[in-house]
């Protein structure tokens, strides 16, 4: 495994398997594309996972596209990303999904919605808002949980000053 910055990104990029993992990207500002493949020597890399705290303090985050190819999010990947404002999954992705145009990441499996900003509108079909699903989000005024949210994890709403 060798670790690269490819435009910007700090990514992990394991030869073996032909895989990368975002590991870093501190700073940014606006918006992001989370491209399915990079390419490093002439050789490509599908993009499959973004690791923990990948985003953390991008503050001036305002826009994120998970592609179909990522199946992992690593833990508090975009932890005080406070002006976070749109969140999208791309159609075909087989683990996360942004369903009813929620604005939000979804794990589809356990319908449970593990990132939010001061847009989503959480859908009828998520049971369980996760862990620090909206940390810092202090943009976030107002929230409406359908009844099939059955669970709140710990931290789920920690420093959403404005709610």
């Amino acid at each position: 495994m060798i670790e690269k910055t490819i435009k910007g990104i700090k990514y992990r990029l394991d030869e073996e398997n032909l895989t990368a993992e975002v590991l870093q990207k501190k700073g940014y500002e606006g918006d992001i594309i989370i491209p399915e493949t990079v390419v490093f020597n002439k050789v490509a890399y599908r993009v499959t996972s973004i690791g923990g705290y990948a985003f953390d303090g991008c503050k001036s985050l305002t826009s994120i596209v998970i592609p179909n190819s990522v199946t992992r999010i690593g833990e508090e990947a975009f932890r005080f990303c406070s002006s976070l404002t749109s969140v999208v999954v791309a159609e075909g992705n087989t683990v996360y999904d942004s369903r009813e145009q929620c604005n939000a990441i979804i794990h589809t499996a356990t319908n449970t919605l593990i990132l939010g900003c001061q847009n989503t509108i959480i859908p009828d079909s998520v049971t369980s808002i996760g862990d620090c699903a909206f940390l810092d989000c202090i943009s976030l005024t107002s929230m409406v949980i359908p009844d099939s949210v059955t669970s709140i994890e710990y931290s789920a709403l920690y420093n959403c000053s404005s709610l």
